[in-house]
């Protein structure tokens, strides 16, 4: 669920002290949200990111864009700044196992030296990394709390409403084709140009993957879905003129050496009901959520009170 709340309130009463110009520059107070400070360093750190991927679409920003750019990151951090600040007022926290669980997943299985070996060739550092995710968690169970209390009937989904809104909106669940396929993926070529020669004289596809690919063919038992073109790697295309039950030539991705058997094929379609029925039902309830949450956002809101150095925020804008 994605919160875009803005959070923009008049400019009042500034405590003189935070303003002082003697301060080293990075630290000096941006914006107060009941009195605890956002600093210029804070702002600053969320903007690389921005500015790359702007870079990256080789579009040139104007003045009035980084401006509007940056005051969007200030309202991001002003907000998260209130998340936190409520759910210290209601005295939410982690304990132990909660930490080290969701740590466990946001290291996608590695271990923890080679983990943090990875944040520093990224340049991120261990506490600040630790900080942050902490925080993110803490939000999380926040936001799971308010859901939690405004869940039961008032965010239940009949199936009739499903169903209405599948029919409503049929031009939506149009697909091209699909295929269904099986992997193996290894980290050598010439270990994949072998195991394709034993694939054609008969190997086991199954079997020969459950030895020998870096990756596991699903995900929690579930078997692996039918997807689109535009949902697989542009050097898969070729895929969709080959047979049911065919072998690829090797294919290299950023994820290694691919062999690709063909298990299932369909043609475009709209999709049934019941294929989309959970997803959708995940959609519109994730509506009703954000509904939830805006509504609850601005009561907080009206009790927060921010105030922002406009003049400050100006000459980094």
């Amino acid at each position: 669920m994605k919160y875009r709340i803005l959070l923009l309130l008049p400019l009042i009463f500034f405590l003189e002290a935070c303003w002082k110009k003697d301060v080293d520059p990075l630290s000096a107070t941006v914006a107060l949200v009941n009195d605890e400070i956002i600093t210029v360093s804070e702002l600053i750190a969320l903007l690389p990111e921005h500015e790359e991927e702007a870079g990256q679409k080789n579009k040139k920003i104007s003045a009035q864009e980084t401006e509007a750019l940056r005051q969007g990151l200030l309202d991001q951090l002003i907000e998260r700044k209130m998340l936190l600040q409520e759910a210290k007022r209601l005295d939410i926290t982690l304990n132990k196992a909660e930490i080290t669980h969701q740590m466990a997943l946001l290291m996608h299985g590695m271990d923890e030296t080679r983990f943090f070996q990875y944040l520093s060739e990224q340049k991120i550092e261990r506490a600040a990394w630790e900080k942050s995710t902490h925080e993110n968690l803490v939000i999380e169970k926040l936001l799971k709390q308010l859901i939690h209390e405004n869940d039961g009937q008032a965010l239940a989904l009949s199936n009739e409403t499903l169903r209405a809104y599948y029919e409503n909106n049929r031009e939506q669940w149009h697909v091209g084709e699909r295929l269904k396929l099986q992997q193996i993926i290894v980290d050598d070529e010439k270990k994949a140009q072998a195991l394709r020669k034993d694939l054609m004289k008969g190997a086991d596809f199954e079997k020969t993957a459950q030895l020998h690919s870096i990756q596991t063919q699903s995900e929690n038992g579930k078997p692996p879905p039918y997807l689109t073109r535009e949902e697989l790697p542009e050097a898969f295309d070729a895929l969709f003129q080959n047979d049911i039950g065919s072998i690829s030539k090797v294919i290299k991705t950023p994820f290694g050496y691919h062999l690709v058997m063909i298990e299932d094929k369909q043609a475009e379609q709209i999709l049934p009901f019941q294929e989309i029925e959970e997803k959708l039902n995940q959609t519109l309830l994730n509506r009703k959520k954000e509904r939830v949450y805006s509504e609850w956002i601005e009561k907080l809101r009206r009790r927060t009170e921010v105030r922002i150095n406009e003049e400050l925020l100006k000459t980094f804008s």
